[in-house]
């Protein structure tokens, strides 16, 4: 081999060890543009750039990053007026948080590419958290439209299963929010007289503030105060006749006085307005019992616990009220060791044993 042919073969070797590394490079980066998108509704955009040759275009790759940019919604689809917490996380970075504005938008910037989880934390005694996945790329833009939901309250005790009014579209002055969200913090460390007051500082701002209300008739709930409590029920529904939980809750008031045929007529107003809600037919049943329509107790409070799940085992003890009128032991049996089952330190735990004791 002459010298000229040699120089020539040594520089193609040369060439060849040095491509090699970044071609394989560039086609990992290509494999993983291809991966699927997730399964949310993103729109992503893409910025024109030059190539002038593999490595330049690789390296412009590696240093460009996304960003995670969304709006977080009611359940209604309204925008939240409200400052709500969302967290990014993912593998091998640390927690990124930011807040939304006042009306639920917000932006992650200078997000790598990668798959996250998204985390968006609303008021905690009223939404549920909600956890999304995004995939970010490269000089992508993810923009998420995230749907707050209700928290489901469990129906453990008749006095205390009550919910809170989910927040409306309502322009809430921030004064008014800070005594309201004072309020629910005393509410839940028992503090129910305090809770009470902050309530009524939010409802002397904003006297149409229909969760303070709502959340107001809850502690006098909580106290045993059943006609404060109705009182402040009824204002929330003159608010919003449509507001689903101040009529459950008035409902409540209403049984706890016995005034079995009223509640009744709130209930199947609250049915009306969503039928899903295990809470209302629960109540129907419990109200329909007090008045001895016991084939309507037993159609409602079937129907909570086929809507409700475990969460409403308390269905099982008036169940077995319903039977036990009926005259049938074997049915009211089965629904006493169901309820004792699901609930073992229930509030009717005690009477659920004694009634087993006298059917044995």
């Amino acid at each position: 081999m002459t010298l000229g042919k040699l120089r020539i073969a040594l520089f193609f070797m040369l060439a060849f060890c040095v491509a090699s590394p970044r071609s394989a490079q560039g086609r990992a980066r290509s494999d993983s543009l291809r991966l699927p998108a997730a399964t949310l509704w993103i729109t992503t955009a893409r910025g024109s750039r030059s190539q002038t040759s593999l490595a330049p275009v690789a390296l412009r790759y590696a240093g460009q990053r996304g960003s995670v940019t969304g709006q977080v919604v009611l359940p209604s689809g309204q925008a939240v007026n409200s400052r709500i917490k969302v967290t990014l996380s993912g593998y091998r970075m640390t927690y990124v948080t930011v807040y939304t504005d006042n009306k639920g938008r917000f932006l992650i910037p200078n997000v790598s590419d990668g798959t996250y989880t998204l985390e968006v934390q609303a008021e905690s005694n009223v939404y549920e958290p909600v956890t999304q996945e995004v995939r970010v790329i490269y000089g992508a833009h993810p923009g998420l439209v995230i749907t707050l939901r209700e928290k489901k309250q469990p129906a453990a005790r008749a006095s205390a299963s009550v919910v809170s009014a989910g927040e409306l579209d309502q322009q809430v002055p921030d004064e008014a929010r800070k005594e309201f969200e004072k309020g629910a913090q005393l509410s839940d460390k028992g503090k129910f007289e305090d809770a009470i007051q902050r309530f009524k500082k939010a409802l002397a701002i904003f006297p149409n503030y229909l969760m303070a209300r709502n959340n107001l008739g809850v502690q006098y709930l909580k106290l045993g105060q059943w006609p404060d409590a109705a009182a402040q029920f009824e204002a929330a529904i003159e608010v919003n006749s449509k507001a689903l939980n101040p009529r459950q809750n008035l409902a409540i008031a209403l049984i706890e006085q016995k005034k079995y045929a009223q509640a009744i007529e709130h209930l199947n107003q609250a049915i009306s307005i969503d039928s899903s809600s295990a809470t209302a037919h629960l109540y129907a049943g419990i109200a329909s019992l007090g008045v001895d329509e016991i084939d309507q107790a037993e159609r409602e409070l079937s129907t909570a616990l086929s809507l409700g799940g475990e969460e409403y085992a308390n269905a099982h003890f008036y169940l077995a009220l319903v039977y036990l009128k009926k005259d049938e032991r074997e049915p009211a049996i089965r629904e006493l060791k169901a309820y004792l089952e699901k609930l073992p330190k229930g509030e009717k735990a005690p009477r659920a044993r004694q009634l087993l004791e006298k059917l044995k």
